[in-house]
């Protein structure tokens, strides 16, 4: 442990050298309202890999004291400051989580030369005010006559992560305990929303925001919201997270934030578009889908993209037969069903990360033309393809569905079952879905991901049914369940010696 005193104010805060020797970026972590530097725990051995590390409790949190002047976010951008200079960093990078990136687009909007990128996770900073004011009152409501924060970490701790499990909840549990409602109120306040906003515009500094596919709190199309305020920022869907994603997805997440930083000192050239483009994108393209919502006879087709037990697409029903093997169709379909909306920078990284830029833009050019004929066969009125590709953004315009995507959420709904019974038999229907691979013939880095990641969920929900079982004395259930969760987790120590365990039952 480590503090350090400004004004009285003793803040508690954290050094890690990267494993790297010539490692030269810190990255600087500010944790969420509520939280404290241990939310970042997950996150640390691979972030290490390639960075120095600073993190810290802020004011009121953790083991930093709250101070007797009242918390207003200059107060914590102010001790921030004192902190780099005090601790002489140069050339870093903030990573900021929840509210946290308030104090982080404080900064970032003062021009430091020294920060070069600003990473923010699960950040609001464009929220409608009166459902905000709501949501404020609610937590009012709960906190009332309460010395801490205890009582609202339990009724969010279910949706901040994904899965919740024990250690992730006693992490947040643990860092709400220690928070007053003074203190947080004081910065849980929707007055900030128009500060956040206003700053953000006047940010020139590389932003990357990243959103949990699966955060109902803060979901991924408030960031997308925050693309239309600045030229400069890009926008991910994390797979498989939450709230929490350095929690739900600490690998996930440190890959994506190292491809963004070493793709800013690249110094690719890129195509320059006028400066209001974004702001004439977004307002064209919610006109446009406001005029759709308001003709009362436009029904939107239904694609539904089924991968898990074969690879098929319909269109209201009509199979499309041919054409997917070619120009990656299959993969940018599969990856659109996924993030709706995405950048043409964003496919290019993903799919022709090989070749230069421009290379991988006249590729992405020709595999988008062919994925718009395949989804556009029976289809006479070029202005009703299924597929939106305008200079920037690439996004199916449609009602889309998948057995993938309703397995995962089937999975998300089960894990959040507080019925042990009913949890069981979630788990149970689920497994039975289970294949020797979930994202077949998809081979890029994006989808190996996630394959990872939802035989993870079939290794975890088969390790509670085989534990659940060998606690009844079902020794032939749980062997079961065991062997199930070895075809996705080979080589395990632990699962192995149970296994030995039950057979010798």
């Amino acid at each position: 442990m480590a503090w350090l005193t400004r004004n009285g104010l003793n803040i508690h805060y954290e050094w890690t050298t990267s494993e790297n020797p010539n490692a030269e970026d810190t990255l600087i972590l500010i944790h969420a309202l509520g939280m404290d530097m241990n939310s970042w725990n997950f996150a640390i051995p691979y972030l290490r890999k390639n960075y120095h590390i600073m993190r810290y409790d802020i004011r009121g949190h953790g083991k930093t004291s709250a101070g007797e002047m009242k918390r207003t976010v200059d107060l914590f951008h102010e001790d921030l400051l004192f902190l780099i200079a005090k601790l002489n960093i140069h050339s870093y990078h903030i990573i900021a989580h929840g509210l946290g990136g308030f104090f982080g687009v404080q900064l970032a909007a003062g021009g430091d030369q020294e920060l070069k990128s600003l990473i923010m996770m699960s950040v609001s900073l464009h929220y409608p005010k009166h459902l905000g004011n709501k949501v404020v009152d609610q937590r009012k409501e709960v906190t009332a006559d309460r010395q801490n924060m205890l009582e609202l970490g339990r009724r969010v701790m279910n949706n901040a992560f994904y899965p919740p499990t024990e250690e992730k909840v006693k992490v947040l549990l643990d860092s709400f305990e220690q928070v007053s409602p003074e203190v947080y109120f004081e910065i849980f306040d929707t007055d900030l929303l128009g500060i956040g906003v206003d700053l953000l515009r006047k940010i020139t500094t590389p932003i990357l925001l990243l959103s949990g596919a699966e955060d109902p709190m803060f979901p991924p199309e408030l960031s997308n919201a925050s693309l239309y305020l600045n030229s400069h920022a890009r926008h991910y869907t994390v797979p498989q997270a939450s709230f929490m994603i350095q929690m739900d997805q600490p690998e996930i997440m440190t890959e994506w934030i190292h491809s963004f930083i070493q793709k800013g000192k690249s110094n690719k050239t890129h195509d320059m578009l006028p400066v209001d483009y974004q702001h004439e994108l977004t307002k064209e393209m919610y006109a446009e889908i406001d005029d759709i919502l308001n003709e009362q006879e436009y029904t939107a087709p239904t694609l539904q993209v089924n991968v898990m037990n074969g690879f098929a697409v319909y269109i209201n029903g009509q199979r499309i037969h041919d054409g997917w093997g070619q120009r990656k169709a299959k993969q940018l379909l599969v990856y659109l069903i996924f993030q709706q909306s995405t950048t043409r920078e964003e496919l290019c990284d993903i799919f022709w990360s090989e070749v230069d830029l421009e290379s991988a833009k006249n590729r992405l050019r020709v595999s988008l033309h062919h994925l718009k004929k395949l989804l556009n066969a029976d289809n006479d009125e070029a202005d009703s393809s299924l597929l939106g590709t305008e200079r920037e953004h690439v996004f199916l315009q449609t009602h889309v569905q998948s057995d993938l995507l309703l397995h995962m959420k089937a999975i998300t709904d089960a894990h959040r079952i507080e019925s042990s019974v009913e949890k069981v038999q979630a788990y149970k229907r689920l497994l039975k879905d289970v294949t020797d691979n979930p994202t077949p013939g998809l081979y890029e880095e994006w989808f190996l991901q996630l394959r990872d990641s939802i035989e993870g969920e079939w290794v975890e929900m088969a390790r509670y049914l085989a534990d659940m079982h060998e606690g009844q004395k079902e020794y032939g259930e749980a062997i079961y369940y065991i062997e199930l969760a070895l075809r996705y987790h080979v080589g395990a120590g632990e699962l192995m010696g149970q296994l030995d365990r039950l057979k010798t039952s």
